[in-house]
């Protein structure tokens, strides 16, 4: 049996053992994979697929005959859609662009040892870890209403302007760099914020990214402090229009649309919501999936 992880090395003999073990590790992984899948592609079937066979549980495994667009055409043909899409890209970049910027300023000084009351500031930040979100949400409702922030979009770039969290992983990034590099560029007469963007950030590529993709995740699924703290509806992202066509019981006065009359069912009509929703999200993260494999060790010890 050939080797199933590539070709054997010449002068090593694989024992019997070892590669029945291959083939059932492998064989594990495949049934892991199509389990986590499904889901998704029974999602993306019953969208195209029919409304009676929505209604006959018949969507398996792939789109049942005959196919139907039609509740991506009601979906799309409300203006809403469009207009949350809008305000979900900016809370996105404008958001995670943000993000990026307070979570490298917090964590670059707690970082330093020259920092004074560096020790404080790290326990600061690490006891806000533990006071959860219901904690939470009256004082920060509160405060955003004090500032007079509501139902702006400044209320939600600003109210989640970093993470503790990301804070303190980026913080033991910076660590990892090597103080010999510091130690020269403050010889050649850098400063602080010269040493930061020209010798910290080229070396943080893949841990930006990494903590950039969970942000910007975050920032597209958000919907819960948006119905908080925006009241107006040309202010909500998309999820939280999504979330009122599915949720709503009159899907058809919703839609603007007789369901009847439009041939199709307020079930086609969620999973076309669940693919406009998440596609977008399921397109950019393979390109930004090879940073994972060192961003996913942020602030381990090297060897």
């Amino acid at each position: 049996m050939p080797h199933l992880f590539g070709k054997r090395h010449k002068g090593i003999r694989r024992s019997t053992g070892a590669v029945v073990g291959d083939f059932f590790i492998t064989l594990g992984l495949a049934a892991i994979c199509a389990i986590m899948l499904y889901p998704f592609i029974y999602v993306l079937s019953a969208a195209i697929s029919s409304p009676e066979a929505i209604r006959a549980n018949s969507v398996v495994f792939g789109p049942v005959k005959p196919f139907s667009l039609e509740a991506y055409r009601l979906v799309f043909g409300d203006s809403r859609i469009w207009i949350g899409y809008a305000n979900t890209l900016y809370y996105a970049v404008f958001g995670t662009a943000l993000n990026l910027a307070v979570t490298v300023l917090a964590a670059y000084p707690l970082s330093r040892r020259r920092f004074r009351g560096r020790k404080v500031m790290n326990l600061f930040v690490s006891i806000t870890m533990f006071i959860s979100a219901t904690g939470m949400m009256i004082p920060l409702f509160l405060v955003v209403k004090s500032l007079g922030l509501l139902d702006t979009r400044a209320s939600l770039l600003l109210a989640f302007a970093a993470s503790p969290f990301f804070i303190i992983l980026m913080r033991s990034f910076f660590e990892t760099i090597p103080e010999e590099l510091f130690e020269v560029a403050r010889l050649d007469g850098a400063s602080e914020w010269t040493i930061l963007l020209r010798v910290v950030l080229p070396m943080s590529g893949a841990a930006l990214a990494t903590i950039g993709l969970y942000y910007l995740i975050n920032r597209w699924n958000g919907y819960f402090w948006a119905m908080v703290l925006i009241t107006d509806p040309n202010k909500h992202p998309l999820q939280v229009v999504l979330r009122q066509l599915i949720v709503v019981a009159q899907m058809g006065e919703e839609l603007d649309v007789s369901i009847d009359r439009a041939g199709t069912t307020a079930e086609a009509i969620k999973y076309a919501t669940i693919v406009v929703s998440t596609l977008p999200i399921a397109l950019i993260y393979p390109f930004l999936q090879k940073f994972f494999v060192k961003g996913i060790t942020l602030g381990s010890i090297k060897g």
